[in-house]
């Protein structure tokens, strides 16, 4: 009868190595596991800046082989959708940009662009002061119709990255979201490399931060200069 608990604590003993043991080994594995995770995301990162670059590197190569390559400017006024952001920062606020575009063909016209908008307002309750912010990176198409004159009629649509950002004094909130536009206007031709921009452009573009749809799109008008490295002839 004695012997039983001698018996006992013994395995108990080994359970206990074996346990620490086992435990010891996991936490190895589970170690190894995350840095190897860590890595592998790191280097995928790496991987997407490097795609981003030689992405990069490939259009600029492709707008300085066109002969229809153009670089420009543009300032307009931008109306957001989302009612509660009406309510905070009002109806909008102007948006500034940048652009590059070549013609493929002689009526379509790929393009480039990176804008910058920002606004404020005041928290409902506290009326503290809150600052928005977005910036857009957009890919889009144009097709060009028949000059009349100086005039040169377009309709144009594309793809829409959108970049955010609300600065409050409880929190800070940035996301991004991808979107989508179509916008008519018209080219006017000053001189043989100058052109003025007339637009009226409609987003699409949802961000869902939280639990609630913020709708980020809505109109935007305005009007950009752009320079082509190429002499207009009119046809």
């Amino acid at each position: 009868m004695t012997n039983i608990p001698i018996v006992n604590k013994t395995i108990n003993i080994e359970n206990c190595q074996q346990y620490k043991k086992l435990k010891s080994s996991v936490n190895i594995f589970l170690t190894s596991y995350f840095s190897f995770g860590m890595n592998y995301l790191e280097t995928e990162e790496k991987m997407k800046k490097l795609l981003i670059i030689f992405s990069a590197l490939f259009f600029l190569n492709s707008f300085a082989l066109s002969d229809g390559f153009k670089v420009g400017g543009s300032l307009g006024y931008y109306t957001v959708a989302d009612s509660i952001y009406k309510d905070t920062y009002g109806s909008g606020n102007l948006i500034y940009g940048g652009t590059i575009s070549f013609d493929v063909k002689r009526n379509i016209e790929l393009r480039g662009e990176m804008a910058y908008f920002k606004d404020k307002g005041k928290t409902t309750l506290t009326k503290e002061e809150i600052k928005f912010s977005i910036i857009p990176i957009v890919i889009g198409m144009r097709y060009k119709f028949i000059e009349i004159k100086n005039l040169c009629p377009y309709l144009g649509i594309g793809v829409d990255f959108y970049s955010f950002k609300e600065s409050a004094p409880i929190r800070n909130t940035s996301d991004s979201t991808t979107g989508f536009h179509i916008e008519m206007g018209s080219y006017i031709t000053l001189g043989q490399r100058f052109y003025i921009d007339l637009f009226v452009r409609y987003v699409n573009a949802d961000a869902k931060p939280y639990d609630e749809k913020i709708k980020l799109g809505g109109f935007r008008t305005g009007i950009g200069i752009s320079y082509s490295f190429k002499q207009h002839r009119s046809e």
